[in-house]
């Protein structure tokens, strides 16, 4: 198809190398170079011609290739009988490609006529121009006179303005002669590409002609698969013997050599053992090759002469044969030129790649005592899948089918049935989960099948085939995924966090559930954003698109790849000024979910990422406390920018009328405009506290409450108590009033403990001791943080003197999240260096006098 086209492609070439002249000095000149020019041109072109014609000759016999093979695809699609259908859509799929591979590749002929007639032109052009030049020579025609007049006299003596030289005229003879011959060979080319083009119509038309058949064809067998159906086999058995006999004819017709002896046929019974033992002899080699590659890696490996490697040796012996296979027969298909071959081969490559997709799936997923069940809970539906392949392959006859799948099917579910009840201990869920969905897939398919939709159950199969092995494909890399996150991801976070100075408890649960939870919100972003991105975006999309993916695959047995993606493309709900669905927007929208979600999730943790690393530098210092920083309204900003563009996205797509957008937004504004006065002052207070005045994590105190902030939205704001209660205050009630943020400038609390020591004592010496009980309570948080900062200042001072004691403030900083438990702590830790140093904390004394009255006589 591609040499069809290249003499066009060429004589475009060769046509734009034609050279031109610009404002010469005079026109002498002009046409001494143009002389030079159309000649270099005019030898150019007959050298070019030379490689037309040869590409002509080409071009000439792609041609007639086309026509023998349009043809033959018209004969063999029209002999084709109803009642084989693997054989008819086989014939219907070789219409419809051969068309379809010809309209792509159609070159434009208009255009490139119209650019030859530019050139054409444009040396007429020259060419009157060069003979209009004095001397002239075009003879001009004498008026002829009137009936009844003289002929007018000559005029004399009149001059030409100017004349060209003799070098001048024999230059301009010269450009005549090159401009001619560029021209006609111009209109030849043309010419060419008129008859090609007649000849292009007229193989079009009937490759139309015989694409228009097909889709017709296809469209009996779509009817006859997924409508009509044919008698159920309960009728079949009341008359067994009449479809056997009828089946065996078929079989007979299909596959004996009878009338072909001197007639070779590429798709008759011998080609058919030949492909059988072509099949079993790769099969042979590849076994033999795996066994080797295995023995070999165990006597050169020591890390494989493991107990649980041995357990997972058959299985590994058995995906290494399928690769094998399926790597030597593509080889091999590449120099075959047997048209029967080429289609098997194709078969059996895409089987085995499957096959080696849910054998390498469970070799990496499961332990080796799980292996053997593993492999035996998906034998039936692979043996199953290869049963419909091998008919597909030998083109069985439809009778045949529908005498013998539904027992099949029957006994294969059966099968399933069994292998789940013996084996469904030793595996894991998801494989239980995989294998009762098989077991109902072939349940369906057993019903279809015994009430006469035979292709219907095939077809269903199938489809489950290759979606389970694409399933177990995405699950193997999740797999792997989490074992590269366990042995690398998790490793490079660990030294990334010794690197910034983050410490923590080894043996803390709560303190590892932050860091992982931590992780997880993206805290590491600058190195998990790829782990992030597969995990997030890329594995569930892939697990999306392989819904249709399978089922266009699974079409391709019956050659209804055509008829599956009009099916895809063709909206089920098709409501003008509503919306439009199809299966393929459906999938586009829930796979762009899961791409917007990772994007919204990358620039939330990239920003926070870049803004803690700013707010490090400026402060030197390594370890920023996420109550130091706010990112309540950006995240917030993010989420509504990135899904806003996710929801026109989804409304462009969906073809939803952006006219009924506009009337509901603007109902929806005049009806509720007037009850939203209090909605509207909570937001922008919202937005306020957003901007900087208020943190999630920050500590407040608001009408004597003190609570930790757990979450800012743009209605209220919600205060996590220090006993477990929530309580949620509206944004302009925090505004109303006076509400403290006891961590807005550097999340310490200053804290005052009054003690009192008993008259007599020495102050300064009771100042170092407390002092120094104090200081032996500095620690570090799970940030790194001090929790008591030395750095502001732990004082002793002297307050006052009161009636019973001296009366001592203790002061010092405290983060605010740890005020209670180290301010119990270290009032406790006072008391134990007082009464260990024997230091008297006196009780509230009052002396009373009892003065005793005199008694009256």
């Amino acid at each position: 198809m591609k040499k069809l086209f290249l003499p066009a492609l060429a004589l475009v070439l060769c046509i734009s190398s034609s050279k031109a002249v610009l404002n010469e000095k005079n026109l002498a000149q002009t046409l001494s170079v143009l002389r030079i020019e159309l000649m270099n041109t005019y030898k150019e072109q007959r050298i070019s011609l030379l490689r037309i014609n040869q590409m002509n000759e080409i071009q000439h016999q792609s041609m007639i290739a086309i026509m023998q093979q349009s043809d033959q695809v018209a004969l063999m699609l029209y002999s084709q009988k109803q009642d084989y259908t693997f054989d008819l859509t086989y014939a219907c799929h070789e219409a419809t490609e051969q068309f379809r591979q010809f309209r792509m590749k159609r070159m434009p002929y208009d255009k490139i006529l119209q650019k030859l007639n530019t050139d054409i032109n444009r040396y007429n052009g020259m060419i009157t121009t060069l003979q209009q030049l004095p001397p002239s020579l075009i003879k001009q025609a004498q008026p002829q006179p009137k009936p009844g007049e003289k002929m007018p006299p000559r005029p004399k003596g009149k001059s030409l303005p100017f004349m060209l030289s003799k070098q001048g005229q024999a230059d301009r003879a010269a450009c005549l002669s090159y401009a001619i011959a560029i021209r006609d060979q111009i209109t030849m080319q043309r010419n060419n590409i008129i008859k090609d083009n007649e000849h292009y119509e007229r193989v079009s038309l009937k490759l139309k002609e015989v694409n228009d058949y097909a889709i017709h064809r296809y469209r009996n067998i779509q009817q006859s698969i997924f409508v009509n159906g044919d008698d159920t086999y309960f009728s079949t058995l009341k008359r067994f013997s009449r479809a056997v006999s009828l089946a065996r004819q078929d079989v007979n017709d299909k596959y004996q050599d009878r009338g072909y002896r001197h007639t070779h046929s590429e798709w008759r019974g011998p080609i058919v053992i030949g492909l059988i033992i072509f099949v079993i002899f790769y099969l042979i080699i590849a076994t033999i090759l795996s066994n080797v590659i295995v023995r070999v890696m165990m006597r050169n490996i020591k890390s494989l002469r493991t107990e649980e490697f041995q357990k997972k040796k058959f299985c590994l012996i058995l995906a290494a044969g399928v690769f094998i296979f399926a790597i030597s027969i593509m080889i091999v298909r590449g120099f075959m030129d047997h048209n029967f071959f080429i289609m098997a081969s194709g078969l059996l490559v895409q089987f085995a790649w499957l096959l080696g997709a849910i054998l390498a799936s469970l070799l990496i997923r499961l332990k080796g005592d799980q292996i053997k069940s593993g492999f035996r809970i998906y034998s039936p539906i692979m043996l199953m899948s290869f049963i419909i392949i091998a008919f597909r392959i030998i083109f069985i006859p439809n009778r045949l089918v529908n005498l013998i799948f539904p027992p099949i099917l029957l006994v294969f579910t059966l099968w399933q049935l069994n292998v789940i009840r013996r084996h469904n201990i030793n595996i894991s869920r998801n494989d239980i989960f995989f294998t009762w969905i098989s077991l109902a897939v072939m349940t369906i398919s057993c019903a279809f099948s015994w009430f006469g939709y035979v292709l219907l159950a095939v077809q269903l199969i199938i489809w489950w085939m290759f979606q389970l092995a694409a399933i177990q494909t995405i699950t193997c890399c999740y797999d792997l995924l989490r074992l590269y996150k366990a042995k690398v991801l998790d490793k490079k976070i660990a030294a990334f966090g010794a690197a910034i100075g983050e410490t923590a408890a080894a043996n803390a649960s709560e303190e590892v559930k932050e860091i992982t939870a931590k992780r997880k919100k993206g805290t590491h972003i600058r190195i998990t954003w790829f782990y992030d991105l597969l995990s997030m975006a890329f594995f569930p999309v892939l697990g999306v698109l392989s819904v249709l993916w399978c089922i266009w695959w699974a079409a391709a047995i019956f050659d209804l790849t055509d008829a599956c993606f009009s099916i895809f493309m063709t909206p089920f709900v098709n409501l003008p000024g509503v919306c439009q669905l199809s299966l393929f927007k459906i999938v586009l929208v829930v796979g762009m979910f899961f791409i917007f979600r990772y994007i919204n999730y990358a620039i939330r943790n990239f920003y926070q990422d870049i803004k803690l690393s700013s707010l490090k530098r400026k402060a030197k210092t390594s370890i920023i406390s996420a109550n130091e920083t706010n990112f309540t309204l950006s995240n917030n900003i993010t989420t509504i920018l990135v899904w806003g563009i996710y929801i026109i996205f989804t409304i462009v797509l969906l073809k939803v009328p952006k006219s009924g957008i506009s009337i509901v937004t603007a109902g929806l504004a005049t009806g509720v405009g007037f009850a939203m006065k209090d909605l509207l002052e909570n937001f922008f207070y919202g937005v306020s506290l957003m901007a900087g005045r208020l943190r999630v994590g920050d500590y407040i105190e608001c009408d004597s409450i003190r609570g930790k902030v757990d979450s800012i939205t743009y209605q209220s704001t919600q205060i996590a108590t220090a006993d477990g209660c929530i309580i949620a205050f509206l944004n302009s009630s925090l505004f109303s009033k006076n509400f403290k943020n006891l961590t807005r400038n550097h999340s310490y609390e200053m804290v005052k403990i009054p003690v009192g020591i008993a008259y007599g004592a020495n102050v300064e010496e009771v100042r170092k001791l407390l002092l120094n009980a104090v200081k032996s309570m500095l620690a570090k948080d799970a940030s790194g943080r001090d929790i008591i900062s030395e750095s502001r200042g732990i004082n002793v001072l002297f307050n006052d003197f009161g009636d019973n004691s001296i009366n001592l403030d203790i002061t010092f900083w405290v983060l605010v999240e740890d005020r209670f438990t180290y301010v119990s702590k270290v009032k406790e830790i006072i008391y134990d260096t007082l009464t260990e140093h024997h230091i008297e904390i006196p009780y509230p004394q009052r002396d009373i006098y009892i003065r005793q009255m005199p008694d009256k006589k």
